[in-house]
Formats: C-alpha cells, structure tokens, sequence
C-alpha cells in the first residue's frame, strides 16, 4: 500500500478531547458514585455503558475524573463543537453548575434544603445577593440520611467553589435564540436571533444541561431526573 503523504499546513488541534463513560473503566467509574448520586442511572454490561445523567453524577464525577487529568464539563463547555457533537440528534449532556433564582422553590420543595445551603455560600462569597440569579460551580454531594425531604444528599463546597450573577440567568430570558457564548458559556444574544434556544425558568433551583437539539436548559428544577438518553461526558 502507498504511502499518503503528509501536508506541511497549519493544523488546528481541538480545544478539548471529549469521551463517553464507555468502555474498559465505565463500571469502576459507575461504581465510584453513591447510591444517592447515581439515581436514576444504569450501567449496561453487554456495552460496558453508563447511561443516564444528572447533576450529582456529574459534580462528583468530576473529583474522580481530577485524579486522571480530566473533568466533567461546566456551562461553557456545553457549547464547545467536541461536546456538542456527542451530543446532537442523541443525547443530552448536564453540567456540573446548577443555577439559583430563589430561596424557596415552590414547584420543586426537594431542593429547598439545597437551596438554603447555596444562599449561605453565595453570600459568605458575594455579600448581599438580591433578585440577581446565579449560577455555581466547584461543588460536589456527600450523602445526607438525615435529608428526609430532599434527595438524601448535602452539598460540600470545593476550594474553587465561585458563583457568577448574571441576568441572562432569569426567566426574561426564557425562550431567547443565539449562536454564540461568552466566555462563561452564557448566550451571546443578539438582534438577529440564532439557531440555538435558552431556556429558563423565573425561580427555585435548575441544572444546566444541553439538549439533543443544541438547545441549552436551565428550566428543569426535578434534579435528580434521568433517562437513557442521557451520557455524563469527560474531558482532558
């Protein structure tokens, strides 16, 4: 067979490498989360496969993933090309921030609990918060038997813990288009709309997660909610 000869070319290498929990280490990495972080996921012996997502599998995989030079991704990650491609047409993909808009959340009382605890932090971090909503990020869960009415898990603040207040982040925005992001992976809007959508919601506690259709979410307060087309993905 001939040899194909190579191009003297400025190449462009991806920003991140992106990967599936599939494979050889896919049920050690399953097996690392506790029986609270891992509701509503499932691992798949005949693919060796973890399917199903949530924020708690993704915060604390992403401890474990430190230790191998990677991490689970953050909001800007959800719109990088190596993500996004997993993601379109398949599955959706969370990430490890989760998004407050009120202290009390009406339509989701299970995160309550969470809520009071992320006040606190944010506070001690910023001050005086006001109606401004926020996101989080450095964080993972320790089981919480003791939380009858939440999800039996407790939030544990890591040393790069931060909160970012943005209005972007409110319900005014639900439903608004772009095709750009900042660098904190928040939507770029602009007056000729975009391909992609943001959604949101006016209060309470949200994941943020991207949809099969590129689409970013930050309207699902139900936190602990996971179906098969869900994938925790790893970058390096």
């Amino acid at each position: 067979m001939a040899e194909i000869p190579t191009l003297n070319i400025a190449w462009q290498s991806p920003d991140r490498v992106s990967g599936l929990i599939c494979g050889d280490d896919a049920l050690m990495v399953y097996n690392s989360l506790s029986e609270q972080a891992r509701t509503g996921l499932k691992y798949d012996e005949p693919t060796k496969t973890m399917i199903g997502s949530t924020p708690f599998a993704v915060a604390n995989l992403d401890v474990l993933a430190q230790k191998y030079g990677a991490r689970t991704p953050n909001l800007r990650d959800l719109s990088r090309p190596e993500v996004m491609r997993i993601a379109e047409d398949k599955h959706y993909i969370d990430s490890r921030n989760l998004v407050a808009r009120s202290k009390i959340d009406a339509n989701y009382p299970k995160n309550n609990s969470l809520l009071r605890t992320i006040y606190e932090l944010a506070e001690a971090n910023l001050g005086k918060i006001g109606d401004t909503p926020f996101m989080i990020e450095g964080f993972s869960f320790d089981s919480a038997p003791e939380d009858k009415n939440g999800y039996g898990l407790r939030l544990v603040p890591s040393d790069n813990f931060r909160v970012i207040q943005d209005k972007r982040l409110g319900g005014n925005y639900d439903g608004f288009k772009f095709s750009e992001v900042d660098e904190l992976g928040l939507p770029k809007f602009s007056e000729n709309g975009g391909s992609r959508t943001w959604w949101t919601r006016n209060s309470g506690l949200a994941r943020l997660c991207l949809g099969r259709d590129l689409n970013l979410f930050s309207s699902n307060g139900i936190l602990a909610s996971s179906n098969d087309a869900g994938r925790v993905v790893f970058l390096k």
